[in-house]
């Protein structure tokens, strides 16, 4: 792979002439150790970018993002990282991502809670130090504007994808019944219906969470089998995933249950 990359194509169409004080950054730094604190409970692979060094201010201990580097070697490297752990068709796919994301992100105007309230979310293929490519879920969301409401630090969620393919790119607002997918075609993103499960559906994932087959969960809710099949069925529909475990991961990981 390339060890070189010009991380500034990482930053268009961003405006980046909005000064950030030291001061600033001071006034970040209790919740870069509440981040702290938060991965030693949760084991989650998180980091902040930093658009305004071009850089990662935050980089989590866990694992996943690290792909053999250690902690303070990745939080360096900063958009240098990248190259190294991705491939060079995902790379491409990850700058374009990028572009529409901020454009997005423009057209939403001075609404800093609009800003706020939602993540863009993906799928790219990663490779470990010692060979091996693995596919993971990357979810972007605003951490801290900058005082005229440009992005200054985004927090970022890593998570192994049950995905095949890279790409799946959709933006999703909390105060939206709608999520926003893109298309690699058009090069737009259009409205879609968010995904909706009724409380049911919900109940069979959380019992399957528990370990509880399809029969013991028949049993607790009082009705068949054959009931308990036909609504794993349609969660599966739903959610586009081949078993109930990866139904249970996706929804845990997209705020369904």
């Amino acid at each position: 792979m390339r060890s070189h990359f010009d991380v500034d194509k990482f930053f268009s169409p961003l405006r980046l002439d909005h000064p950030v004080s030291e001061s600033d950054y001071v006034s970040v730094k209790p919740y870069i150790e509440t981040l702290t604190a938060l991965t030693r409970v949760a084991n989650m692979s998180l980091y902040l970018i930093d658009y305004h060094k071009k850089g990662f201010l935050y980089v989590s201990s866990n694992p996943l993002f690290l792909c053999g580097y250690e902690q303070e070697e990745v939080r360096k490297l900063g958009y240098n990282f990248y190259p190294k752990v991705v491939p060079p068709e995902d790379m491409v796919m990850l700058l374009e991502i990028n572009e529409k994301g901020f454009e997005y992100f423009y057209k939403l105007g001075q609404d800093s809670e609009t800003k706020y309230d939602g993540f863009i979310s993906y799928d790219f293929t990663m490779c470990h130090k010692n060979g091996q490519k693995f596919k993971v879920n990357h979810k972007l969301t605003p951490f801290a504007l900058t005082s005229d409401g440009d992005m200054w630090l985004s927090l970022c969620l890593v998570t192994l994808s049950i995905q095949e393919k890279s790409g799946n790119a959709y933006i999703q607002h909390f105060n939206s019944p709608n999520r926003l997918d893109y298309s690699f075609k058009t090069k737009r993103w259009k409205a879609a219906p968010a995904i909706v499960l009724t409380d049911r559906e919900k109940e069979i994932l959380r019992l399957s969470a528990q370990g509880y087959t399809e029969q013991s969960i028949a049993n607790k809710l009082f009705v068949e089998r054959s009931t308990v099949r036909f609504h794993k069925n349609n969660i599966l529909s739903k959610l586009g995933v081949n078993n109930i475990m990866e139904a249970v991961y996706y929804s845990s990981m997209n705020h369904m249950i």
